[in-house]
């Protein structure tokens, strides 16, 4: 984590110009950005971790604050006859614009439902139709996923608002930093946290308010 997160200052710099190939650079990377984050985790010997990235067939583009925007950790068989398989589905709406570091708070998520999964598949399998057990599950992975350095979800966010700004300018980089500040906890089953703080969400509403997106890159680039 510590080479990931050697990143960011760098990566913060690189957004005050030139977005646009930065997008393009990590979305024609982000097959190897995904395994290069995966590479770091270790699982049971005797389970195979599938990972698939892809969009869903749509008619029109989704947007990383799209409810279609999610991704999936799915339990694929448990018994000796069928084989120990997990499948991670990895939307790339939400994720294939992503730098590494702002990849790992999702990433780091969806490796700890493949660890619940491998632990006691019959309490993974019956979440999906309870929804207290679903909220309690998703609990237990946003509290592992605290455990790593917030500059990764502080990199999530800046890096989402930025792609939204850029491809369809304030109106939907407001509604992604609504995502973050209003909707997230409660999107799905719920269990997740805020995947922005007020103080973040206020600045942001600043630079709208002055239409200076430069307000809120600068207020990321300030490290405690």
């Amino acid at each position: 984590m510590e080479e990931f997160l050697g990143q960011v200052d760098i990566i913060r710099k690189k957004l005050e110009k030139n977005r646009i190939k930065f997008w393009e650079d990590n979305r024609k990377n982000f097959k190897r950005n995904v395994k290069n984050i995966i590479d770091n985790y270790s699982f049971q010997q005797n389970w195979k971790i599938y990972v698939v990235a892809s969009n869903f067939l749509f008619d029109r583009k989704i947007f990383p604050f799209d409810y279609d925007s999610w991704s999936s950790t799915n339990l694929i068989a448990a018994t000796k006859k069928q084989g120990f398989e997990v499948m991670i589905f990895l939307n790339k709406a939400r994720l294939e614009f992503l730098s590494v570091p702002a990849l790992i708070p999702i990433i780091e998520h969806e490796l700890v439902h493949v660890k619940q999964a491998i632990e006691s598949p019959k309490k993974y399998l019956k979440s999906i139709i309870n929804d207290s057990l679903s909220k309690k599950i998703e609990i237990e992975a946003e509290k592992e996923v605290k455990n790593i350095d917030d500059e990764f979800r502080k990199q999530w966010v800046l890096e989402s608002i930025l792609y939204c700004y850029d491809m369809s300018g304030w109106s939907f980089a407001k509604r992604m930093a609504n995502f973050f500040h209003k909707e997230m906890e409660n999107m799905y089953g719920g269990g997740y946290d805020k995947g922005m703080n007020d103080k973040e969400f206020k600045i942001f509403t600043k630079a709208m308010r002055k239409k200076d997106i430069k307000l809120f890159i600068d207020f990321f680039k300030i490290r405690p």
